[in-house]
């Protein structure tokens, strides 16, 4: 079963477990902020978001809706660092509570019968480097000739649209 709605699009496995895909521009963004902690205490904390946008200024102005307006963010917020994701995908799974940087080495024929390799990149939520390969997998359950080249735990705490 396969819902789309625009770009993005949400899928059911065969194990029934919950996919989103987020596509289009990714940028991943370091911000700075003062966060309430139990007990009343700020606290200055450096984040990583990922976020869908056309633009620098759309991401920014999405990261300070999302971040900055947060009930525990106290005194400052900063944007140290905006750059352009290499992401071609996320995925977005029911579960897992981090997010890892997937290399996927597809084989192809280019129009010569040359075969030919091209890494791609994807981010996706797991709770472990294990369910990440499961998941990619999952997401290739189409694809016949590809590998897994390198799977890394990233900092990113969330995903923006």
């Amino acid at each position: 079963m396969k819902r789309t709605d625009g770009i993005n699009s949400l899928h059911f496995n065969k194990n029934n477990k919950i996919m989103k895909t987020i596509s289009g521009k990714i940028f991943t963004v370091k911000v700075s902020v003062d966060r309430e902690q139990e007990g009343g205490l700020v606290k200055k904390t450096k984040e990583e978001y990922a976020c869908k946008a056309v633009n620098f200024t759309d991401c920014e102005a999405k990261i300070t809706k999302e971040v900055g307006s947060a009930e525990n963010v106290k005194a400052s917020f900063d944007i140290l660092a905006e750059a352009i994701a290499p992401y071609k995908e996320v995925y977005i799974f029911d579960e897992g509570e981090h997010f890892y940087k997937v290399k996927v080495q597809e084989t192809y024929e280019d129009d010569y019968g040359k075969e030919k390799k091209e890494n791609i990149y994807y981010l996706l939520n797991a709770d472990s480097i294990e369910q990440a390969r499961k998941n990619i997998v999952e997401a290739y359950a189409e694809m016949t000739d590809y590998s897994i080249a390198a799977i890394i735990e990233q900092n990113i705490i969330a995903v923006f649209e």
